[in-house]
């Protein structure tokens, strides 16, 4: 979540530079300002939810022990290999 305030930062810097240009300006400005409210609403609704019932720890730890993964210490895992192979095998020829 704290990449969701950050991107929120990055954009407005973005919109910004376009500050030369007074319609695109106020396009770059409104896009940004979506992006932003998309952002912390996200935030305000999730981090509550996340503290008062660990709601992501359990649907993340639920999802990768699903992946049935081995663990071995000397192994480098290909996590998105695994997460992506049915769909890719399904979508390439």
């Amino acid at each position: 979540m704290g990449a969701n305030i950050g991107t929120s930062v990055t954009n407005t810097l973005v919109a910004l530079t376009q500050s030369g240009k007074r319609e695109e300006f106020s396009l770059a400005f409104a896009g940004a300002t979506v992006h932003d409210m998309f952002n912390w609403l996200s935030v305000l609704v999730l981090l509550p939810i996340e503290i008062a019932s660990n709601m992501l720890y359990h649907l993340t730890n639920s999802i990768t022990k699903s992946i049935n993964l081995k663990r071995n210490p000397n192994s480098n895992p290909e996590f998105l290999t695994v997460i992506t192979k049915p769909l890719t095998e399904r979508i390439v020829l």
